[in-house]
C-alpha cells in the first residue's frame, strides 16, 4: 500500500516522538475546535552592539547565544537573522517538506465528528480521542510510513479495548470514522492486519526476528516487508508510532512471549524499534486495559443488578394480575 500521508513542516531536529504518553483525557470528543487565535504583532527593538559589524553567532543550534565559532563578541544576533544552510542528512532529506500545509488536529476531530455523529460512550472516548490525536501527529511527521505492523495495532486496538461496545453496528461505524478521518482506507486496514495475524499464527519469536533481518524469504508477506523495513531503514526513514507499538506488542504476546519491560527491550533491541518507547508503551497498555477491564467490570454488575430489577418487576406484575384474575372468578 502507498504511503497515505501529507508531509509536514519537518523541524530543525528530529524532535521527540509526540505520540508517547498514556491512554489520558485530553480533550472531550464532540467538542468544537477551537478557532486560531491571531498573533499578535511584537515590536522588536534594535539590539545594541559594541562592535561596528553585524555579530557572528547565526549558527541554528547556538542563535542568541555565544558558540564556540563566535570568539568576537557575547552580543546576542539579531531575532530576525537566517539560519545558514546545513548539510546534515535530516536537512538534506527533508528540507523541501518544508511550508507544507497539513491539517490540524482540529480539522481531523472535526471530521471525525461529522463521519461518526453520535455520542461515544465515556469508557471508550478517551481511547478514540488518544487514537485521532498520536496518530494525526505521527502521521504528519515526513519520516512516517504506512506499514502493515501499523495496520494490525489499529486492528488489534479496536478488537482489545472496544470489543464490548454496546452496539455492534457503532462499533463498526466508529473503526471506519477514525479510519477515515485520519485519511486511511477501513477495508485497507483490516485486510492488511488479517495478513499479519495470519502471518504470525504458530510463529516463535525467534521466527519472527529471523524474519525482520535483510534478505530474509518471505518478503513478499506484508508483516515481513514491515519487519525488514523498520529493522534495517536509513537515519531519519521510520518514526515510530503507538500503533506500531501496539502491533509489535500484540506480536510479543502471538509469539506466546511474556508481556514485560525485559522483554519489550529484547524485542525492541531485535526488531531495531526505540527501546525507550515500546517499554513505555507497554505500560501504558496494560494500564490501559487494566482500566477497561474495571470499567467494563463494572458495567456487567450494573446490567445485572438492572436485569435483576427488572424481573423482579415483572414477576410482581404476573402475580398481581394472578390475584386479579382470581378475586374476579370469586365475584363471577
Amino acid at each position: 500500500m502507498s504511503a497515505a500521508f501529507v508531509p509536514a513542516a519537518v523541524p530543525v531536529t528530529g524532535g521527540s516522538n509526540p505520540a508517547a504518553g498514556a491512554f489520558v483525557t485530553r480533550r472531550s470528543l464532540r467538542v468544537a475546535p477551537r478557532p486560531t487565535t491571531a498573533l499578535r504583532s511584537v515590536r522588536v527593538s534594535p539590539v545594541a552592539t559594541a562592535a561596528a559589524e553585524p555579530t557572528k553567532n547565526t549558527s541554528v543550534a547556538g542563535r542568541g547565544g555565544k558558540t564556540d565559532s563566535d570568539a568576537t563578541t557575547d552580543d546576542p544576533a539579531p531575532l530576525n537573522a537566517a539560519a545558514p544552510l546545513t548539510d546534515s542528512k535530516f536537512y538534506q532529506k527533508y528540507n523541501s517538506y518544508r511550508g507544507k500545509v497539513v491539517p490540524t488536529v482540529s480539522e481531523t476531530m472535526t471530521k471525525f465528528n461529522e463521519l461518526f455523529p453520535r455520542p461515544v460512550p465515556s469508557v471508550y472516548r478517551n481511547i478514540i480521542s488518544e487514537i485521532l490525536m498520536t496518530t494525526h501527529l505521527a502521521k504528519h511527521c515526513a519520516m512516517w510510513k504506512y506499514d502493515a505492523i501499523f495496520a494490525y495495532g489499529y486492528d488489534e486496538t479496536f478488537n482489545e479495548f472496544l470489543k464490548f461496545y454496546p452496539i455492534e453496528s457503532e462499533r463498526a461505524m466508529l473503526y471506519n470514522a477514525v479510519a477515515n478521518s485520519l485519511g486511511f482506507s477501513p477495508e485497507e486496514l483490516a485486510k492488511d492486519a488479517a495478513s499479519v495475524r495470519s502471518w504470525a499464527e504458530g510463529k516463535s519469536e525467534a521466527d519472527i526476528f529471523a524474519a525482520s533481518k535483510a534478505g530474509a524469504e518471505g518478503a513478499s508477506e506484508p508483516a515481513v516487508a514491515a519487519l525488514q523495513y523498520v529493522a534495517n531503514a536509513e537515519p531519519f526513514d521510520f518514526y515510530y508510532s503507538r500503533l506500531h507499538g501496539i502491533g509489535v506488542i500484540k506480536l510479543m504476546s502471538s509469539a506466546g512471549t511474556e508481556l514485560t519491560p525485559d522483554n519489550a527491550g529484547r524485542w525492541a533491541d531485535e526488531l531495531s524499534v526505540p527501546k525507550a518507547k515500546l517499554t513505555t508503551e507497554l505500560g501504558t497498555y496494560e494500564a490501559a486495559v487494566e482500566r477497561l477491564k474495571a470499567a467494563e467490570q463494572l458495567f456487567a454488575e450494573i446490567s445485572a443488578r438492572d436485569a435483576r430489577k427488572t424481573a423482579e418487576r415483572l414477576e410482581r406484575r404476573a402475580q398481581q394480575a394472578a390475584d386479579e384474575a382470581t378475586e374476579a372468578e370469586k365475584e363471577l
